[in-house]
């Protein structure tokens, strides 16, 4: 079969219904032997008056339509290059019903042999990989795609990737390929078939370079050097500046001096340092100094595992190979985060055509091969497969194999120092008790990680998922396997007892949307009580542990959420939808934190937004009473090219005021006539999002504009990926874009901004407005002002439909930064001059 040929098909459509839509653009490219033959390419003219979307997508333009052929012009030319070739595409269901159906329209039956999907066999044979567009998938492989969405271009790429993915697949070893063909079989698409004659035609490839463990492989563990010969930070700094060719920054070495210091006498230090100034560099060049010289470990947190990572992956790797040094630093974070050997064990175990788990295991068979870490946040699981996967973790009971996690605390244990991020920093320096100083980078996200590693959601959906596991004894699921191998006197019992849990699942929720906690606490412990009949009528059988630890877990987490709501540790999130409220425990509060590490003798707090107020009061929560010094290094010309615009001529903040939502619209009208150019839109919440998105289907402006809107649905990442790809178009998101956002743009960049990033609190009384919820705010503005200033040459602009920000005593914590000048307050016809200027 590897010998045939695989037509690979890419084709640009008029919209998404098959049946209704027209294909403008065919793209094949035939491979054979693994390397391409022939290709194939043509616009077609069925239909050529495009929306703007099409049109910012392909940038295909009317006149390049008006004079190609018909479909049914080239339809036999077209099915005659097909014919006995394996059709091939990425996203395989989209390009053959479409073709199916146009060649269905000229009356030629088309029906190939194979289907192959890339997508599919992206998914698990590049595990690594995040998302799995095209362009994404082109840009991880170096694949060249240089005109994205052009039917062409896409085929070519899918086919080079198609190669890719056959020469990865042969040269996996005999026996893990025979495990993805048994698995594969349940697929929808012809991935079995591709395996099969990978064994049948191929020599036995041998498995001793891996490492066996069950009825699985994986890569061999490789050696950590440890030694870091002495270095100061100066010898450091100028080794690196001399090696990457950066300029020499004075304020970046006095920042890793400070940091040194302040490690050397065992100071607690905290430290504003404006963006740009280069933290990450001047805390690494100040910890690997340290270590080298004093021997002593340092412990590095930040705010993200993304940032973690990068720390090591890009920064330290640079540090190497200028100083020349193998500085010996190892990652280390929860161990819930790595793989537990034993779950994945128990997952293959598992008899299951659910086509999601079958890629799951398969994904975790190819991965296996290559991670030297078995750290999951390599493979992104999402949604089904970490419910999967955290179920099958929950059944292999605490006492599983946690290699991976062992493996990573060792080495943690020998390096010269440690990185995690903060959500994991409590726990990691109870499991390296030999730590005595912590550089905080990240700072100001640092209390609100805490906060979520000591808060515990419950939801209606992740219960009923959970219990939904155990099943019925007419599905295949936890108890049919159970009843294979012990009398079924008691199914009536335990079906009982299951009926009763998902009723009070029900009853639970409505009782929390009706605000009766005394009734939500009653069904709780209810649920408690037939938990524990559940565990000790199985308890004993013959093959029953996994069972008892699915529902042992069950009950412990009811255990938790009664105790939250006994003790009122806890706050709902309403929704009118009792199905959709979610109830957080949290446990205990957070105070002083600095004095219950004892161990350490020195914390470095670093980020860009520190000082508010003239103050660092809000970081009472970690040093409580205990003194520290502080630093602020600042850049008064940080924000000189970005302006802050405040409309004067709109009423004031009303999720309900037509008027105010009408204003919205009309600034981003003005904006988009003006400049012709993408921007994004941040709401403190959904209701006012969707009122405007409502409002602009009426207003013609935005006829010629791609309009992304955010829901509860989508992910920022897939819309980030559609703004920053197209030209002209207008993102409506929200607050989960304040962080992480990069506007991709040449030019002037605008961003507009409902409302100030105040968080909602929890309670009335759950925390001071100064300490807390003014830091927060003052934190997230400051990073959505940088993310529109990136760079010196830049403008920015942003327009914030909020006045408080002129006429309240906080005003100075916000507007520190920006130059008076800058901060202007206008009507629509002042804006429209601002934006000419710009």
């Amino acid at each position: 079969m590897l010998n045939e040929k695989f037509a690979v098909v890419d084709l640009e459509t008029a919209g998404n219904n098959k049946n209704e839509d027209s294909i403008i653009q065919l793209g094949i490219v035939i491979v054979q032997n693994f390397k391409v033959v022939k290709t194939y390419t043509t616009f077609l003219s069925d239909e050529t008056e495009l929306t703007p979307f099409i049109k910012e997508l392909t940038n295909i333009k009317t006149s390049m339509l008006e004079n190609a052929p018909r479909f049914e012009d080239v339809a036999h030319e077209i099915a005659s290059l097909l014919e006995g070739c394996i059709f091939t595409a990425h996203n395989v269901e989209f390009d053959f019903g479409f073709l199916q159906s146009a060649f269905r329209k000229c009356g030629i039956r088309y029906k190939p042999s194979h289907l192959l999907d890339t997508v599919e066999l992206a998914k698990i044979f590049l595990p690594t990989l995040e998302r799995l567009q095209l362009n994404e998938v082109a840009q991880s492989l170096g694949l060249d795609l240089a005109n994205a969405h052009r039917a062409d271009a896409d085929a070519l790429a899918t086919a080079e990737l198609l190669i890719h993915l056959l020469q990865k697949i042969t040269g996996l070893n005999t026996e893990t390929q025979k495990q993805l063909y048994h698995l594969s079989k349940s697929l929808k698409y012809s991935l079995s078939d591709i395996l099969f004659s990978v064994i049948a035609e191929s020599a036995d490839k041998p498995s001793g370079h891996l490492d066996h463990y069950g009825s699985f492989f994986m890569k061999k563990p490789h050696l950590m050097d440890k030694t870091v010969d002495p270095i100061t930070v100066r010898e450091l700094y100028d080794n690196y500046v001399a090696y990457s060719g950066k300029e020499y920054r004075e304020e970046q070495l006095r920042l890793a001096n400070e940091i040194f210091e302040a490690l050397e006498q065992d100071d607690d230090l905290v430290v504003e340092a404006y963006t740009g100034v280069g933290k990450t560099l001047a805390f690494l060049i100040a910890s690997i100094s340290f270590h080298s010289l004093f021997g002593r470990k340092v412990l590095v947190s930040t705010s993200k595992k993304i940032l973690q990572n990068q720390i090591l992956a890009e920064e330290l790797k640079v540090l190497e190979q200028a100083s020349g040094l193998s500085l010996g630093a190892k990652s280390l974070k929860g161990r819930e985060n790595y793989l537990n050997v034993d779950a994945f064990e128990l997952l293959l175990s598992l008899e299951e055509s659910n086509t999601e788990i079958v890629q799951l295991k398969m994904k975790l068979l190819v991965w296996l091969l290559e991670t030297d870490t078995g750290d999951l946040a390599e493979i992104h699981l999402k949604g089904p497969e970490r419910a999967y996967y955290r179920t099958a973790s929950i059944q292999a009971g605490d006492s599983s194999n946690h290699l991976f996690f062992d493996r990573a605390l060792a080495e943690a244990r020998e390096a010269a120092f440690t990185v995690t991020n903060h959500y994991f920093l409590m726990e990691c320096l109870k499991h390296l008790p030999d730590v005595e100083s912590i550089i905080i980078d990240e700072a100001h996200q640092l209390k609100r990680s805490i906060e979520e590693r000591m808060k515990t959601t419950f939801s209606y959906q992740t219960m009923k998922f959970f219990i939904g596991q155990i099943g019925t004894a007419g599905q295949d699921r936890l108890l049919t396997t159970y009843f294979k191998y012990n009398d079924e006197t008691s199914v009536y019992l335990l079906e009982d007892i299951l009926k009763h849990l998902n009723q009070n699942i029900d009853r639970i929720f409505a009782a929390a949307a009706a605000g009766n906690m005394e009734d939500m606490r009653h069904h709780i412990e209810v649920s408690i009580h037939h938990a524990s009949i559940f565990l000790g009528t199985i308890r004993g059988t013959q093959n029953y542990q996994v069972l008892y630890n699915h529902m042992y877990h069950y009950q412990k987490m009811l255990g938790s959420l009664e105790k939250g709501v006994r003790t009122e540790s806890y706050y709902l999130e309403s929704d009118k939808n009792p199905q959709k409220i979610k109830v957080h425990v949290h446990e205990g509060e957070i105070a002083a934190l600095r004095t219950k590490v004892t161990n350490v003798k020195a914390t470095i707090m670093l980020s860009g937004t520190l000082e508010v107020n003239g103050s660092f009061d809000h970081l009472d929560y970690w040093y409580g009473e205990e003194p520290f010094k502080t630093l602020v290094i600042r850049n008064e010309a940080l924000f000189k090219q970005t302006k802050i615009f405040v409309p004067e001529d709109i009423p004031a903040y009303d999720v309900q005021n037509d008027d105010f939502v009408t204003a919205i619209v009309e600034y981003i009208a003005i904006y988009l006539t003006e400049t012709n150019q993408k921007l994004m839109v941040l709401f403190s919440n959904f209701e006012l999002l969707d009122k405007v998105y409502e409002y602009t289907e009426d207003v013609e402006t935005f006829d010629d504009f791609v309009v992304l809107r955010q829901s509860r649905a989508t992910t920022t990442e897939k819309l980030l990926a559609q703004f920053n790809q197209l030209d002209r178009c207008v993102l409506l998101g929200t607050s989960s874009f304040n962080e992480g956002i990069n506007i991709q743009s040449t030019g002037s960049k605008c961003l507009m901004l409902t409302k100030l990033p105040f968080p909602v609190p929890k309670k009335s009384d759950f925390r001071s407005f100064y300490r807390t919820d003014l830091p927060e705010a003052v934190f997230q503005f400051r990073q959505i002002a940088g993310r529109i200033h990136r760079r010196p040459e830049e403008k920015g602009l942003l327009l914030l439909f909020d006045k408080r920000v002129l006429n309240r005593r906080y005003k100075d914590a916000f507007l520190k930064y920006f130059v008076p000048e800058n901060i202007i307050e206008g009507d629509g016809e002042s804006f429209k001059a601002l934006l000419r200027d710009l």
